[in-house]
């Protein structure tokens, strides 16, 4: 990940609290998968009936690099050299089964694997969960190093887990649909897992996000589950599972779908927040080469989202348009991976899921539509400045 705008130039220093027993470049983090194993404590890409979760260690930077160097990395613009990251250690805790949630009380693998998330939320500063469901195209190993990152300049205060599904490493599984049938029967998995962290665990917030094809995974998730509990309102469901910021990062789920499942969402979360542009060539070959047209992600999604929030009373939804006024500020936050190689998007997930302040207190600016938002020019000082008057300078 890029450095997030919020932490140059002095504004913030997000590793100033740790012990020095945090202080190492290798970073522990959980994963569930629905991947099946492949040998000992091993995922490939075949398809399990049932759900893995365990442990994992990841190391920010080579064997040789020190946690001095890497502080001073994590907080440059202007590193000296990428930053490598290596999935050093994998260790699978417990099974658990798709078609009913895990009986009461718990085996006792789960309950090592529950045990093990609350000894590390008892030790954080901020007792919140972090889900990262990633995109088509990647591997076991890379969502988990991805969440480590975003634990990492997080302050390493959360507890990071990764939901790995069974996506391939080719693009062409994706767009023949091999992998988005993946993404559409993942959403089971994901469910039980949020089910089983909300019952379980001592988590006082469970933070979502969901990238490009994750966004399949997760809208779907959120939707099966809040179907479950058709009797509960928001408050219950907030409650009884506790989701916090839930983030739609660049998501290739079609317009249309994605508002089919808009409204369970937001029952389910605290906060959403969509992010949008209107440079990301993975989400226009999507709407070329795919069925579904529109993505949730790109721009032209923007208003509809906005008309969609509005006439269904969604409140608690936002859109963060990144190419808003672009040509004002002088350049547009595009690709397909921005929300964490941009250093002005990643700040404001981070931020978000570090405080779940609304936008307004984030730094970000009003458009003419309530629940659309964008960067200005003044972003950066508008960021750190909200995040003196905020955190006071640290996390």
């Amino acid at each position: 990940m890029s450095t997030p705008v919020i932490y140059l130039d002095g504004a913030i220093d997000p590793f100033a609290h740790l012990q020095d027993s945090a202080r190492q470049p290798p970073i522990d983090v959980f994963f569930a998968t629905n991947r099946a194993p492949e040998g000992e404590d091993r995922y490939g890409n075949e398809v399990a009936n049932s759900l893995y979760v365990g442990q994992a260690v990841v190391r920010l930077g080579s064997d040789q690099d020190s946690w001095d160097e890497l502080y001073l990395a994590s907080r440059t613009d202007r590193r000296a050299s990428d930053i490598p990251l290596q999935l050093k250690e994998v260790v699978t805790q417990g099974e658990m089964a798709l078609d009913a949630p895990p009986p009461a009380p718990l085996p006792p693998a789960l309950q090592a694997y529950a045990d093990a998330i609350n000894l590390e939320l008892e030790k954080a500063q901020d007792k919140e969960i972090i889900v990262y469901v990633h995109g088509t195209k990647v591997d076991f190993a890379n969502a988990c190093e991805l969440i480590a990152e975003v634990d990492h300049f997080a302050g390493r205060d959360f507890v990071g887990l990764a939901f790995s599904w069974p996506s391939h490493q080719n693009i062409a599984s994706y767009l023949l649909g091999i992998d988005v049938d993946r993404a559409r029967q993942s959403s089971t998995a994901l469910a039980r897992l949020i089910q089983f962290l909300g019952i379980h665990t001592a988590a006082e917030r469970i933070n979502l996000i969901g990238y490009s094809a994750g966004g399949r995974v997760l809208s779907k998730a959120l939707y099966e589950l809040q179907q479950d509990y058709p009797g509960l309102d928001h408050a219950q469901l907030q409650t009884r599972f506790r989701i916090g910021a839930t983030v739609f990062a660049a998501a290739d789920v079609p317009e249309e779908t994605f508002e089919e499942r808009l409204p369970s969402v937001s029952l389910m979360a605290e906060q959403v927040l969509i992010t949008t542009s209107d440079n990301d060539d993975a989400l226009r070959y999507a709407h070329w080469l795919m069925p579904g047209g529109v993505r949730v992600g790109t721009d032209s999604a923007s208003q509809p989202l906005y008309n969609f929030t509005h006439s269904h009373h969604l409140n608690n939804v936002n859109v963060l348009d990144l190419s808003y006024d672009h040509q004002r500020r002088g350049f547009d936050i595009s690709g397909h991976h921005y929300w964490y190689r941009h250093a002005w998007a990643s700040s404001d997930v981070i931020l978000l899921m570090r405080t779940d302040m609304p936008p307004a207190r984030r730094g970000l600016s009003a458009t003419s539509h309530p629940a659309v938002w964008y960067m200005s020019s003044d972003y950066p000082s508008s960021v750190r400045d909200a995040t003196h008057r905020e955190l006071d300078g640290q996390w």
